[in-house]
């Protein structure tokens, strides 16, 4: 092996080992999710055959041909007797009313879109459901290294107590109740795996064995989901926002098709026509013996809507509440996007809040209380109990603040749901 492909070799290795170790990214997660979707399969599918039917509504009914025979005399049946008897052939075809077909086909291909519009809202789901069980997975890991460090740190302790027992300078009350701490320690590890291993069967619906892999833990910056919530956007801006969203869209969609559907009930007011050609052969002969002419004939035929009231007149006021009805779920639909979206901002603002609260005083507090009385502990003057509970404490605060700051990255999810991101 030339030093070239030695050198390009191990680059590969090192890269594949640098990925391993840093595990599976949330950006890869997504796509995957994405693409190994099957509903997209449906979506896809159900497009193509709405723009099928709309082929298919938009073409002339198949023609129609007759054969047959015309004025057989009934006394002898015989076909070259009466010089009306003939062997008659005819085609016809009929025409639909005004822009029917266009309109149809107009029709579905609208309908189709809607399609569109919901594989587009299927993809932000999926990649919102993945994110939030990422996110619980990293929260729980995360609870997991802090209880790790607390028991490490809690042992330490322990063995000190244990030696100062051994020397009589501990109560046996103090040293079971260390013993006792490390048990919780290790059941509450015990519970956070198999939360983890929840979350993880959830994800791996989506991602398959990756799920139970290494995760990263990299933290997606999501800059134009802060800059929009600092912007301290209106319902106005909101609006202008969910207007592009696919659900508001799938909506849209529905007004137009509702209204091609006035349309389409506004050509049953014009006649359809039917036209008719038809050819008869004689087989009866003339006087001299000569054979008679054959027949052509050819027929036009109109219906005319005369009568409206009991069928066009009501298609029409079908086609106008199902129109107005399809707006007002556009509406609707608005109001509650807006409401669900102007929620999450404030959960998210809350949240950054209460992490601040937690970060700048809280935690600082409880790490403070619990050192001061371990060597409070340490100088006799309090009692182990009061030890152990700050260091609980301490732990608690710790976990909540993780829990806080998730479920903040799961509040600018959803937001980010909101901005079709």
């Amino acid at each position: 092996m030339n030093v070239r492909k030695y050198f390009f070799l191990s680059l590969t290795l090192l890269l594949s080992f640098k990925l391993a170790a840093q595990g599976f990214l949330l950006s890869e997660a997504e796509h995957m999710a994405v693409n190994s979707d099957p509903a997209q399969k449906i979506y896809q599918a159900q497009q193509s055959a709405l723009r099928a039917q709309g082929v298919s509504a938009s073409t002339l009914a198949d023609p129609m041909i007759k054969l047959g025979m015309a004025n057989i005399p009934t006394d002898s049946f015989q076909l070259d007797q009466d010089p009306m008897t003939q062997l008659s052939v005819g085609l016809s075809q009929q025409f639909s009313r005004g822009s029917q077909l266009e309109l149809a086909r107009k029709g579905f291909n609208q309908q189709s879109e809607t399609a569109v519009y919901a594989a587009v809202d299927r993809q932000l789901t999926v990649k919102k459901t993945v994110r939030e069980l990422w996110f619980s997975i990293l929260f729980v890991e995360k609870s997991k290294e802090l209880v790790a460090e607390n028991k490490k740190l809690f042992s330490g302790f322990y063995n000190d107590l244990q030696s100062q027992f051994s020397l009589g300078l501990a109560d046996n009350e103090d040293l079971i109740a260390a013993e006792i701490e490390l048990s919780r320690y290790d059941e509450k590890s015990a519970l956070l795996t198999q939360q983890s291993l929840n979350y993880r069967t959830l994800l791996s619906e989506w991602i398959g064995q990756n799920a139970y892999g290494r995760l990263a833990a990299d933290i997606p910056e999501w800059r134009d989901t802060l800059a929009y919530i600092e912007a301290g956007k209106g319902a106005e801006q909101h609006y202008q926002l969910l207007s592009s969203h696919p659900q508001v869209k799938m909506l849209a969609q529905n007004i137009l098709v509702a209204d091609n559907n006035i349309k389409l009930a506004e050509q049953d007011y014009k006649p359809s026509f039917k036209v008719e050609v038809g050819y008869g052969h004689r087989l009866s002969e003339m006087d001299d013996g000569m054979a008679r002419p054959d027949l052509l004939s050819g027929f036009v035929s109109m219906d005319i809507p005369l009568f409206t009231d009991k069928r066009q007149d009501q298609k029409m006021i079908s086609a106008q509440q199902i129109k107005g009805q399809k707006q007002a779920e556009h509406r609707l639909l608005l109001r509650q996007l807006n409401a669900l979206l102007d929620a999450q901002i404030i959960n998210y603002q809350q949240l950054a809040a209460r992490q601040l609260r937690y970060k700048e005083t809280l935690l600082k507090q409880a790490k403070l209380q619990s050192r001061l009385l371990e060597q409070s502990y340490q100088s006799n003057t309090r009692p182990f109990k009061e030890v152990i509970q700050a260091y609980i404490n301490e732990q608690n605060l710790s976990i909540e603040y993780q829990q806080l700051y998730f479920d903040g990255l799961k509040s600018l999810s959803q937001i980010r749901y909101f901005q079709a991101l």
